[in-house]
């Protein structure tokens, strides 16, 4: 059985394309031109990741791609998979280099700033235009910390820490 450890989110199935079963994947985090390994995916069913052999893999704005998977043929049945996240396999995923590259993964990583110390727990990535944002979760407020490697000194995957440099009054709001 897959372990999701070793597996990257692409994205969400967010509707049919079509009437042969093909889905439109939003990407969250990635790009079509990260992904080196195109043979699988790992849809989330009942919370296990469930591998498919895709049959297509087509990029349709910067942020979707058209998919077509092995063993969805109508459009009904690829309405029964709408809202299942998707994954690939970490091997799959171009290697980048840079920090803010590193970020896909993070969720629940302590975020500690040069200056403020321990400011809360990494939740996601959200894909601004040219902006990337890291959400903070701290209590009952949430900072969004741009990707920039100016800003994102660390990324620690043993230690499950991000260190940063944030701007100075970003958590005075």
């Amino acid at each position: 059985m897959i372990n999701k450890d070793n597996c990257i989110l692409l994205g969400t199935l967010t509707k049919p394309h079509g009437t042969r079963g093909s889905l439109i994947v939003r990407f969250s985090g990635l790009k079509a031109e990260d992904i080196k390994k195109r043979g699988l995916v790992f849809v989330e069913i009942d919370g296990l990741p469930v591998p498919f052999f895709i049959e297509s893999f087509q990029e349709k704005t910067e942020d979707t791609v058209i998919l077509k998977i092995e063993g969805i043929d109508t459009e009904n049945k690829a309405r029964e998979f709408l809202g299942y996240a998707v994954y690939v396999m970490k091997d799959q995923v171009k290697v980048k280099s840079g920090n803010a590259n590193r970020i896909q993964d993070i969720k629940g990583y302590q975020v500690i700033d040069k200056h403020h110390g321990f400011i809360g727990f990494a939740e996601e990535v959200l894909e601004m235009k040219n902006n990337p944002l890291l959400s903070v979760i701290s209590g009952d407020k949430e900072f969004l910390v741009p990707v920039h490697e100016d800003i994102i000194l660390d990324i620690s995957d043993k230690e499950k820490i991000i260190r940063i440099d944030a701007p100075e009054g970003l958590f005075d709001l």
